[in-house]
Order: structure tokens, then sequence, then C-alpha cells
């Protein structure tokens, strides 16, 4: 009992120093880091740090990424706000799956719910890493639903080869630690053979279908003062106007939806392969 509590306790010491110095470095602003501490508690009380490395991996990875090349970026008019600082939103929108996966791994413990956990992480992975990246390729991206239409890099819906390559590598990096540190009960070659195939096809779906969303339903908004077209509420301390889409469609819920498609993709691939080698 007093161990558990102890673990508990450092557990919490841990995630509190690294809210505190994510906050200092402005990677994430008060509200995100409560937001991103509950999540990040709700996944070690699940999980053990093994499942807390991996949401702590992703954060640590997506906030360096943002903020690289971060001048170039926003001379394309594409970087993230306040210099890439993340808010409760976002935060919502990149590990609410996860922590929803790690609430049911405290009642309902599986598999599956584990698989989820790592899928929702690298879906919210390789839909970063397609956009910071991506934004970085010397070709114009191409918009998803007509790859011959070449778009503004950072449009909803614009993907590039090399943003694509770079959603793909992370899958794969995300799957393998995840196979280490999430499921090592079941470390297995069969299970693995399940494991990485079943979580890299459903993060490159999950990045897929917010691309999709985003070019088909996201709400698409006009600047008053320059005429620009933006994915923002404001634009130049002016309101914008809806133009296409849905106000209510923004990237935050965008990317939820991308993120729980690919979590719910990664889980019934993993159920078929698993099946099948029955």
């Amino acid at each position: 009992m007093i161990e558990s509590l102890v673990y508990e306790l450092g557990g919490v010491l841990f995630i509190a120093i690294l809210a505190a110095a994510a906050v200092r470095a402005k990677a994430i602003d008060l509200s995100g880091a409560i937001v991103g501490g509950a999540i990040s508690f709700i996944a070690f009380l699940a999980g053990g740090f093994q499942w807390l490395i991996i949401i702590i991996a992703f954060f640590a990875v997506s906030s360096a990424l943002t903020r690289f090349r971060y001048d170039f970026k926003s001379k394309l008019d594409s970087a993230q706000e306040k210099r890439g600082m993340r808010s409760w939103p976002n935060t919502i929108a990149n590990g609410g799956v996860a922590g929803a996966a790690a609430l049911l791994e405290l009642f309902f413990h599986g598999d599956l719910i584990a698989v989820a956990y790592i899928g929702s992480i690298a879906a919210a992975m390789s839909d970063t890493l397609a956009t910071e990246i991506g934004l970085l390729s010397r070709s114009m991206p191409r918009l998803i639903t007509n790859l011959k239409v070449a778009v503004k890099p950072g449009t909803s819906g614009g993907i590039s080869t090399l943003g694509e390559a770079a959603a793909l590598i992370s899958a794969i990096a995300i799957s393998a630690l995840g196979f280490l540190l999430a499921m090592p009960g079941n470390a297995s070659i069969s299970n693995f053979a399940a494991l990485v195939p079943s979580i890299v096809i459903g993060a490159m779906a999950g990045t897929v279908i917010d691309s999709l969303i985003g070019a088909k339903i996201e709400g698409k908004t006009k600047c008053a003062v320059c005429g620009a077209v933006t994915e923002g509420r404001f634009h130049h301390g002016q309101p914008t106007k809806i133009v296409r889409g849905s106000r209510l469609v923004d990237n935050n819920v965008v990317n939820f939806i991308g993120i729980l498609a690919g979590a719910a993709i990664t889980v019934t691939i993993y159920v078929a392969l698993n099946f099948s080698s029955l």
C-alpha cells in the first residue's frame, strides 16, 4: 500500500515537473499544462511510466518540430500561433482519445485498449509530422481531393510526399515504442507482426481522414483587412468572415476526429490480423 502510494506520488511529481518545464519553455500555456497533466496522470495510473513515456515522447517531438524553422513557416503564413504554444483545445484534440483509452484501462483491462492508446498517439504524431515536416517541402503540396491541384503550404487538405514520408516513419517508431513499453506481457513475434502494421495503417488512415475533412468540411475564413483565406477566428486583430465549411469545425475538431478514426481503424485491423492467425 505504501509502495503504491509512493509510486503514484512519484508519478505526480514527475508530471508536475515536466508540465512546469513545458510552461516555462512556452511550449504550452497554463490551461494546456493542466489538461495535459490530467491526461498524463490518467495514462500513468493506467500503464505506469511505460504508458507515460509514450505520450511524453509525442509531446516532446511534436513541440520541437512545431518550433523547428518557425520563422520560415511564419513567412508562409502557416506557422502555429503563439510560436507553437499549445493550449487546452489543442491538448484535448491531440491527447483526448489517448486519455479516454487510458481511463477505460483503469476499469477494463485488455490488449485492445492498449492498442487503441498506442494507435491514437501514433495517429496524432503522424498528423503533426505530416504538417510540420511537410511545410519544409520544396515542392508545393497537393490537394488530397484532387492531386492535380497545387495549394499553398499549410492549406487544410494539402499533402506532400515529404510530409507523408515523415508521417509513415513516425507511425513505425510509435508502434515499436508502444510494443516495447505498453504491451510487455505480449512481447512475441506474432503479436509484433500484428501490432506494427495495424498501428501504421491506422495512423496513416487517420492522417488521410484528417486531410479529407480539412479539405471538405473544416471552416475557412477570410480576413477583413488583407483578404487572406485562413482558418482562424481572427486575423490582423479583426474577426474573420466564414467563406466555406463550418465555423464549428476548426482544426482541433478535425484533428480529434482524425485521431479517433485512426485509433478505431488500428483496433479493427489488429483484431482482424489476430483472428486470421488463429
